[in-house]
């Protein structure tokens, strides 16, 4: 059995070599399909898991302010009234927003640094520099990416510009380098009463509110963490956000953006399915001789089909590998141009950092399945044509 298979798969080999048009034209197509698709998945699933890490050390319910439905100030007071609902345990002041370095837009984090829930040196671990000091003004540390594009070091002053268009200086006393690269990209960090100075934010008002339930067993938190955002939901003028909503509009955002590339890759792998279908027609009908040759020295029907289905499944396999293999150096060494600036919304203003890319096992298998499964479709057919032809009648019309 062994040896059949064998001696089918070399036959095989052979026939990939001797019809080189057809090879190459396949290959080509469908690498060009499943390249598409590797580099896009690849990229959305990394950033989909930088989502992730980026929520590592998050509050349980992030609780915004809301004016006439969009997102607006909450006022200091709501602490009192969150802080009193059964299964919280704490409740953090938080301002941020954006500022501008030259034309580079960067995120400004103010942290609460006398009373943190979450110990900052650990979610913003330092490579050089040391922390912030409630007591220290006008001083930051910054995302190790930041640093690299401001050039910016310990001791080195940043100029960053307001919404008011005035410019304001701060220190840099660390660099510091988060698991998550979307962190470390466009990230300044900052004490809270200079991020309430920065961005003119009066006194009782902050951005939003992080609220930290209590630690429950894992089988009562969701029920937990849904009954407390149910609570604060009842307070007037204010909108709550878990952890996995902010992730699922992550995904929700990135999937979205990716899908108008599925549409390019989905007409490339029709297209290639056709033009498969036509190549094996037309090396059927150059092939009738061979064919009949074969069936007169006692090949089957089903070895000629198996035949073809072993070239369809070798042309397959090398088209997924030639494009995966494309879609990761695309991804990693070229750093996707076009496709990076689709997903992430043509930001142009934001700064520059390597893609993440996260090639999983299922996206592998995924991009093996577009490029052999319609393959086997398109010459499945054409196959058993060519192959139920009576040998006597297939020479005779191959020769006239």
């Amino acid at each position: 059995m062994k040896n059949r298979f064998r001696n089918l798969a070399n036959y095989a080999l052979n026939c990939i070599k001797r019809y080189k048009v057809r090879t190459l034209v396949i290959i080509v197509s469908l690498s060009i399909a499943a390249f598409i698709f590797a580099s896009v998945s690849f990229m959305k699933e990394g950033l989909v898991r930088e989502g992730e890490l980026s929520l590592k050390y998050a509050p349980d319910l992030t609780v915004q302010g809301m004016f006439a439905g969009r997102q607006s100030l909450i006022n200091t007071s709501y602490i009192y009234y969150i802080q009193k609902t059964l299964g919280v345990k704490a409740v953090e002041e938080r301002i941020w927003g954006y500022g501008n370095i030259g034309n580079t837009l960067l995120v400004i984090v103010g942290i609460d640094l006398d009373n943190p829930v979450v110990n900052p040196a650990s979610a913003y671990p330092l490579v050089s520099g040391s922390f912030l000091d409630s007591q220290e003004n006008n001083s930051v540390v910054i995302g190790k990416a930041v640093a690299d594009l401001t050039g910016a070091r310990v001791g080195s002053w940043l100029a960053i510009l307001t919404e008011s268009n005035q410019v304001r200086q701060y220190k840099v006393r660390g660099v510091f380098s988060s698991e998550s690269s979307i962190y470390n990209a466009d990230m300044i960090l900052m004490s809270e009463n200079d991020a309430r100075l920065f961005f003119g934010i009066p006194e009782g008002k902050v951005t939003d509110l992080l609220v930290y339930t209590e630690d429950v067993n894992k089988a009562y938190y969701v029920t937990q963490l849904n009954f407390v955002a149910r609570e604060i939901s009842e307070l007037p003028n204010v909108r709550v956000l878990t952890k996995d909503i902010l992730l699922k509009a992550q995904e929700t955002t990135y999937g979205a953006r990716s899908g108008f590339f599925s549409i390019t890759w989905f007409t490339v792998l029709v297209s290639a399915a056709i033009v498969a279908f036509n190549q094996t027609v037309v090396v059927g009908h150059e092939s009738k001789f061979e064919v009949g040759l074969l069936k007169a020295l006692g090949f089957s029907t089903s070895d000629i089909i198996q035949v073809r289905l072993i070239e369809s499944l070798i042309l397959g396999v090398l088209a997924g590998s030639i494009g995966i293999a494309s879609g990761i150096f695309f991804d990693t060494v070229l750093g996707a141009p076009v496709f990076r600036d689709f997903l992430l919304g043509w930001a142009v203003l934001y700064p520059a950092f390597s893609v993440p890319v996260h090639i999983s096992l299922q996206t592998v298998l995924i991009t093996y399945a577009i490029t052999i499964v319609p393959l086997l479709f398109a010459t499945v057919v054409p196959s058993w044509l060519n192959a139920t032809v009576d040998p006597d009648l297939a020479m005779r019309g191959a020769r006239a």
